[in-house]
């Protein structure tokens, strides 16, 4: 994430001002990041602004708790006593100081003191001008200190969720996975390849200008996947307007592939008319767009109007017209759909440790009860989604997490006590994909290791 310049004369106090107000919605109030950045990067006029806002807001969010470690260091008052704008300024100000080079210490502590008096605490402006400048004059050390810390202090990892990536992945994986985390990924997409060929687009992006800041990378595993980063948001480019290409981490894509390769091993593909799909909780509508590529009649459904009208969207951008979709509670059964799928498709509500790279304000809200709350409601809709598989059809159950009780425990469920059969998914997998139990009907995806999300894969019939 280095490397990012911004002119302090053009941006004043107004970014670091919009900065604060987004930390305070994020880290106090406990908003989800990426609406409070897509509204405050809407009120930002510059581009040079929006990135530097993006930047800011986001590497704070990332590193809070390294942050206030740092602030409790070096301040007499520790950061969770402290007035709650102050407590944000002073993170935002050692975030500049530490990890953004293209700013200079003296405007990260100058402008830091202007905010405090702007919102108010002039009082404090000599308090906050001291802690930041102690930290100036001492940054080579506490970064040092950081590099050869423990992992939770290292990458902002609170010890619970730390404690569930070692029990998963062990100690050295987990680290990568926190890496990954830091790691500007850029935007992952996927070819609708019934509206596009993909050698054709695989061509033109390859033959970017020699000056170019465009960085394009084919995915390892799916051929129909690929990264860009520099290119700006999706809705710039040409072929996700006209729906040729969907915005699609690997790891999702790999859950309707998994599907498809399941289904078609049964023989009954291509058989009659369209074999039927049901996305239980499908927004914003990434794998039932997938899957209707791939050629199945599919059913989107979600909780709410608003969800289902991101799915709504995103089939008519792609084209897809025969997609039926539907508001419906995946809690509550649903007698129209009672054996009436071919291949039902649970992606289900998870807390999310998978994709803490794209949403890093998850670590910081995870509890045990939550887990154990949403575990039990994934049972709750598992018990359902089982009633309208038809006999011999397939269901897909996936999260983006990596806890036992809303992964294997639950599909032990699915096996054990709803009496579906397990689907050795090593047989269901690209090339260079490989579970680390192969004869088990899941996979679980270590943040990274794919160039992917995490996730968990699981499939079996009825």
């Amino acid at each position: 994430m280095e490397g990012f310049c911004h002119k302090e004369e053009e941006n004043g106090l107004s970014a670091r001002n919009t900065v604060l107000d987004s930390l305070i919605k994020v880290l106090e109030e406990k908003k989800p990041l990426h609406l409070v950045l897509k509204e405050a990067l809407g009120k930002t006029e510059s581009r040079e602004d929006r990135k530097f806002v993006s930047r800011l807001t986001r590497g704070c969010v990332e590193r809070a708790l390294t942050l206030d470690g740092i602030i409790n260091r070096y301040s007499s008052v520790k950061a969770a006593k402290q007035k709650t704008v102050i407590r944000n300024i002073l993170r935002e100000g050692i975030y500049q100081i530490l990890f953004m080079d293209s700013v200079t210490d003296f405007a990260a502590c100058d402008e830091s003191v202007k905010l405090a008096g702007k919102r108010g605490f002039r009082s404090l402006t000599g308090f906050v001008n001291g802690v930041l400048r102690s930290i100036c004059r001492e940054k080579d050390s506490i970064l040092k200190d950081i590099e050869r810390a423990g992992l939770s202090y290292k990458y902002s990892v609170p010890e619970p969720v730390l404690n569930e990536f070692v029990k998963s992945f062990g100690k050295e994986e987990s680290e990568e996975a926190f890496k990954y985390f830091f790691t500007d990924t850029g935007v992952s997409y996927r070819i609708n390849r019934s509206k596009i060929d993909l050698a054709l687009l695989y061509k033109k992006l390859n033959d970017q200008p020699s000056d170019s800041e465009i960085l394009f990378t084919k995915n390892r595993y799916l051929e129909e996947c690929f990264n860009l980063k520099g290119a700006g948001t999706p809705d710039g480019m040409e072929e996700f307007k006209n729906g040729a290409v969907a915005v699609q981490d690997p790891s999702s894509v790999l859950v309707g592939y998994a599907a498809d390769s399941c289904f078609r091993s049964t023989g009954l593909f291509g058989k009659k008319e369209k074999a039927r799909v049901l996305d239980l909780c499908a927004a914003p509508g990434g794998k039932s767009m997938h899957m209707a590529d791939m050629g199945y009649h599919v059913t989107s459904c979600d909780i709410s109007e608003a969800k289902c009208q991101l799915i709504k969207e995103a089939a008519e951008r792609c084209g897809f017209s025969d997609i039926d979709i539907r508001v419906n509670d995946a809690s509550i059964y649903n007698e129209d759909f009672k054996e009436a799928f071919d291949i039902v498709l649970c992606d289900l509500p998870c807390s999310g440790l998978g994709i803490i790279g794209k949403k890093p304000d998850i670590k910081y809200n995870v509890t045990e009860e939550k887990i154990k709350e949403l575990a039990a409601l994934q049972k709750k809709i598992l018990e359902n989604a089982v009633k309208y598989v038809k006999t011999n059809g397939i269901l897909v159950y996936s999260t983006c997490t990596l806890t036992a009780l809303e992964n294997t425990d639950n599909y032990d469920y699915l096996l054990k006590v709803l009496g579906l059969k397990k689907i050795p998914v090593k047989e269901h997998l690209p090339k260079g994909i490989v579970s680390d139990r192969p004869d088990d009907g899941y996979i679980v995806i270590r943040p990274g290791k794919y160039d992917s999300d995490g996730f968990f894969i699981s499939c079996c019939s009825k």
